[in-house]
């Protein structure tokens, strides 16, 4: 619990330091708005059709960007998820708002500070929740160490400092409780986890769509063998009452949204992201890890354990070992076929945060099996681990500090200022940017999407 607490309290720190707050259109910006948006429509203007765009174009923010339906009508791009996350702060900030005398508008102050730490409220709730799975299955010092990683040197933390607001921490945690709660439910099934596995599958969907994937570890969860998995489908033929439940629960969380389509678009299922889509025949296996653009094991290092740990797992503790390579793979061909495989600006390959507290059994697992071997063997294993978790902590100052670009990495800006936070000589000379419009034809450089050659060869 130690670790725990610390980590809470380095988040706590980086927040209260770096008041982003204060920033104007620091917290409530970009992607953030489109989840956002549901709310100040609904609760402040009770129009979710945005007429009141058509007067005040900025009611949203500066950077809200709308999108037209068949039936001229303009619409939120995100799906109500994240929205349903923030309710409860946001309904606080719009209660403290009127009380003391703030623009009730949505956008003032009390609104961007709770929204804010909404994402420390939920980053606390994940990392209780994956602490009570780990713990059932690897030792005390395994799930601490784990714990601290997570949150110190992966792009988690940017996720609940930098940009608290975007989705990722709030996948994070749906994404955890939904493990937990399989896993509680396989052991024993009954009908409130039933109703709790629908509701939070459903939820988990409506924030991020690909992430349903994870449905998938309520038939491979715990299941080692052949044999295991015939139990564990006459388990769910046998329950299936409480199957049917989840089904519907989760349909129930969806219900909202296919009504809000219809509103605006005619349709009850309507495709929000017109001109962006998947490439299933061109994924970019490669530069989702490896590439200088944004690589996953590039960026976040200590990945690379995880990895090796799923592969360890099957000794360690083999009823992991399937659901997790299952799982990692087929996220990992998902995350790798969307037409901009970088995600637009952040840090590292960001979708692969909200599934940390599936891959912390791949990390428990490395950690688990290096601890059994000799001591000098130990040690040799933990010189290249401590110094990914120097490098990851170090990528997330880098990042702050601009010296690790959004969205236009190459080989030469990241070792060039590798020992160093701020911006080196010709950095900004250094970057290669992408070429979006490329991208969205599914036509890709390894490391050069912005060059000239690309560029002509679209004229």
């Amino acid at each position: 619990m130690a670790a725990l607490v610390g980590a809470m309290i380095v988040v706590l720190v980086i927040n209260l330091v770096h008041a982003q707050w204060n920033n104007k259109n620091k917290v409530l910006r970009s992607d953030v708005n489109q989840y956002y948006s549901y709310l100040p429509a609904l609760f402040i203007y009770h129009d979710i059709k945005l007429t009141f765009l058509e007067d005040d174009a900025f009611a949203l923010g500066p950077h809200f960007y709308p999108y037209t339906t068949p039936l001229e009508i303009k619409g939120i791009v995100a799906t109500y998820g994240v929205a349903l996350l923030y309710l409860p702060f946001f309904l606080a900030g719009h209660a403290y708002a009127l009380l003391f005398g703030y623009p009730a508008t949505g956008f003032s102050a009390p609104y961007q500070i709770l929204i804010q730490w909404s994402g420390w409220v939920y980053l606390l709730f994940g990392l209780l929740l994956m602490r009570r799975l780990l713990i059932k299955y690897f030792p005390d010092v395994v799930t601490a160490i784990v714990i601290a990683v997570t949150v110190v040197s992966t792009s988690l933390l940017w996720y609940v400092t930098g940009e608290a607001a975007m989705s990722h921490v709030y996948s994070f945690f749906t994404i955890t409780a939904f493990l937990f709660l399989i896993d509680r439910w396989t052991q024993r099934p009954n009908l409130r986890d039933a109703i709790l596995i629908g509701l939070t599958a459903g939820l988990i969907a409506l924030i991020r769509p690909t992430n349903a994937l994870v449905g998938m570890l309520l038939i491979l969860w715990k299941v080692g063998t052949c044999q295991e998995l015939k139990e564990r489908f006459r388990l769910l033929l046998k329950k299936w009452p409480l199957v049917l439940t989840m089904i519907g629960m989760a349909i129930i969380m969806w219900l909202p949204q296919f009504y809000y389509w219809k509103i605006i678009s005619g349709q009850w299922f309507f495709s929000s992201y017109p001109t962006s889509k998947f490439f299933w025949g061109n994924p970019q296996l490669f530069n989702v890890l490896f590439s200088w653009r944004k690589g996953w094991l590039i960026y976040t290092p200590v990945m690379a354990f995880t990895l090796i740990g799923i592969g360890l797992m099957y000794r360690v503790r083999q009823q992991f070992f399937w659901p997790l390579l299952v799982y990692f793979l087929a996220s990992w061909y998902v995350i790798s076929s969307w037409w901009s495989w970088w995600y637009g600006g952040g840090l590292s390959i960001r979708p692969f945060v909200d599934s940390y507290g599936i891959f912390a059994f791949g990390l428990a697992a490395f950690l688990t099996w290096a601890f059994r071997q000799r001591r000098w063997l130990v040690i040799a294993l933990m010189i290249p681990f401590v110094f990914t978790l120097w490098n990851g902590a170090h990528n997330n100052a880098r990042y702050f500090y601009q010296s690790i670009s959004w969205d236009a990495n190459s080989k030469r800006s990241y070792l060039d200022g590798f020992f160093h936070i701020g911006p080196q000589p010709g950095y900004w000379d250094s970057l290669e940017h992408p070429d979006y419009q490329a991208a969205k034809k599914g036509i890709y450089q390894l490391e050069g999407e912005g060059d000239d050659d690309v560029e002509n060869n679209q004229e």
